[in-house]
């Protein structure tokens, strides 16, 4: 499909697999959450990018395994991959943002990247105002497609991930240096380790292929995630392996072996060190997490 494709999808949508195109904008209202709290909601791994405007009301937020609530006036920022399910309460109301990459000429890995977790902003009311006032005339523009409404689309898109992009580096500002030159560089880290960390997990690896050193690496990737390159590639490895137990048949052995480790124990070891479970223990608990109802 090309860029051009823009689609509303009936209520039922809220929280299925894809979108029909790649880009979707809708409403949550009182008859969307009906249908949803009145059907399965099963998590749920996605292949586009979505933005959750919670503007009033709550909603419980599993993602990859843990619950979260989301109160009102509150940015869900969720990265394709991820393993999610959002349970709203009947006074959520709101508004939904799904776009494929191609949609976009570029994908901020500063908001969308697999590290992130649960990322969830509060917005000040003046970012509360422009937020809105993007998302109404993203909805406006998206309602009766053409080709030359999907490009204005596209940069109220870019605009509204402009301001959240802001939102999020805003207390960095001031407070770590060549911040620009930081962030250029964890988003060439996050593109690098999506298409290696199963096949590479040294950091000496990762620092030669970007062309810098393993301190200058380590000191970018710290400034975004709080620790340093060796513990971020860990948290990828792991972060896969949630997803595998909780979306496919492999036993721990054949996901160790799939993730590039050579014994499954040292697999083990690491999955404890970073989640404080072993990998049997997470899948009982992940399951039951899945089963829960409201």
């Amino acid at each position: 499909m090309g860029s051009g494709d823009i689609s509303f999808p009936d209520p039922g949508q809220i929280e299925r697999d894809g979108i029909d195109s790649d880009f979707s904008y809708f409403d949550i209202d009182d008859d969307l959450v009906a249908e949803v709290l009145s059907t399965a909601n099963p998590p749920h791994r996605h292949d586009y990018e979505e933005i959750i405007w919670v503007r009033r009301g709550s909603a419980e937020h599993l993602l990859d395994g843990e619950k979260f609530v989301a109160h009102g006036e509150a940015l869900l920022i969720v990265p394709k991959g991820h393993v999610h399910r959002l349970m709203p309460s009947l006074a959520l109301q709101g508004c939904v943002i799904r776009f494929k990459d191609e949609f976009l000429q570029a994908t901020s890995f500063t908001l969308f990247s697999q590290f992130t977790g649960l990322s969830q902003l509060s917005p000040s009311e003046e970012d509360r105002e422009i937020i809105d006032t993007l998302c109404i005339l993203i909805r406006k523009e998206s309602q009766e497609m053409s080709r030359h409404r999907s490009v204005t689309v596209m940069h109220l898109l870019q605009a509204l991930l402009s301001i959240i992009e802001e939102m999020k580096l805003r207390p960095l500002e001031g407070q770590v240096t060549s911040l620009k030159d930081k962030q250029r560089l964890w988003e060439r880290f996050n593109a690098t380790i999506e298409t290696h960390f199963r096949s590479e997990h040294s950091v000496l690896f990762y620092a030669r292929e970007l062309g810098v050193s393993p301190r200058k690496l380590n000191s970018a990737v710290r400034v975004f995630l709080g620790k340093g390159v060796a513990e971020a590639i860990d948290e990828r490895l792991v972060l896969e392996a949630k997803r595998l137990m909780l979306f496919s048949e492999m036993n721990i052995k054949e996901i160790s072996f799939d993730l590039g480790y050579k014994e499954h124990s040292y697999f083990s070891k690491v999955f404890k060190k970073i989640t404080g479970l072993t990998p049997v223990s997470f899948r009982v608990k992940a399951a039951a997490a899945q089963n829960y109802q409201p």
